[in-house]
Formats: structure tokens, sequence, C-alpha cells
């Protein structure tokens, strides 16, 4: 049992940012920690930044994470871990969804940062990075708005989130509609086989 985890997950609106918190939370209190959350939006519509703390364990004090002491950030929408970059430390492992949504203005993608630049910049803060193409699995499995079910899936497969899968699978089909039961099982395993793909498992 942990002491404290916390975890980031950051996006732009209508990623399902939120819902993957409250599934999170949910399966962590249901594992006998205790949970606390907080969340903040740059712009309610659609498109907007978004940004949600999760922090559960026997002893957990408030509910943002302290800069610098993330345990796993899931960055949902590939700029925005820049935006919080400063919630990395050396001990984070961050995992990145491949997709760019440019601000609406941008003209020139060129002047954006790339996948590359990215990586690179937080490399300089921690080693352990995962970049993988969550929207194409979420896709794959039947519906893009699985995102974050994939997301969940892929640190469940990691195995560095102290939370049983058992627990997760539970909660995300206690939480989406009925209608969306299947896809969603099969987006929390898609993305728990492409952790272990990456790990070489």
């Amino acid at each position: 049992r942990v002491k404290s985890f916390n975890v980031l997950n950051v996006g732009v609106g209508g990623q399902g940012v939120i819902s993957a918190t409250q599934i999170l939370a949910w399966s962590a209190m249901k594992q006998g920690y205790k949970v606390r959350t907080a969340e903040t939006h740059g712009m309610a519509q659609r498109g907007g930044s978004v940004s949600s703390f999760t922090r559960f364990g026997t002893h957990v004090e408030g509910p943002l994470i302290p800069r610098g002491l993330t345990d796993i950030f899931l960055a949902f929408e590939a700029s925005e871990a820049l935006r919080y970059a400063e919630y990395v430390g050396h001990q984070t492992h961050i995992i990145i969804n491949e997709l760019f949504l440019y601000p609406h203005g941008i003209k020139n993608e060129e002047n954006y940062p790339n996948i590359k630049s990215i990586e690179k910049y937080l490399q300089n803060i921690t080693p352990d990075i995962y970049i993988i193409n969550a929207t194409k699995l979420a896709q794959e499995a039947g519906n893009f708005r699985t995102l974050n079910t994939v997301m969940i899936g892929f640190i469940s497969g990691l195995e560095i989130l102290p939370i049983d899968r058992d627990l997760l699978e539970e909660n995300i089909l206690e939480f989406v509609p009925p209608k969306a039961k299947d896809v969603n099982l099969k987006a929390f395993n898609l993305g728990i086989e492409k952790s272990f793909e990456m790990r070489g498992i």
C-alpha cells in the first residue's frame, strides 16, 4: 500500500480527461485509499486546456500535486505535456498520446512543437517516457471517445499504478453507458496490450 501517489491527466476539452480522473479516483477509493481530486479548465468549450489531479494513498494532504511530484503523467494531447511540464520530476512516468490539436490561428505548424522536441525536452527531467497513438487504438476499439479508457489500460499494463486491474475494469464498466461497455472493454484491453508490446512482454 502506498503512502501517497499522484496522477496528473492533461488534455483538451472533449477528450475525456475528467472522466479518466473520476474512474481512477473511484478505483483508488475501492482499493481502500484516501482520495483527493482537483481540476482546472482553460476554456469550458471543447478545445480548451484541461488538467485534472488525482492523489491517493494512506496519507494524502491536499488535492493539488506539488510541482515535480507527479508519479504518472498522462497527456491526452501532445503539446499539453509541455504546458504542465513543471509537475514532472525524475520519478515521473510520462505517457503521451501523439495527437496534436493545433490552436485556432496557428497557420504555420513548423513553428509548433513536434513530438520529438517534446520528448527531448522532457527527457531532461525523466527518462521514462512512452509515446503512443492512443487515438488510433480508440478508433480500433470502435469509438474515438474511448481514448481515456485506452490511456487507463496502458498505465495498468505498465504495472506502475497501485490499483488492481480488475477494479479499474469494473469501474470503467460502471461509469460508461450500457451500450458503450463492450467498446470500452476492448479499448481498455488494447491499451494493456500496447503497454505489454512496448515493454517486450
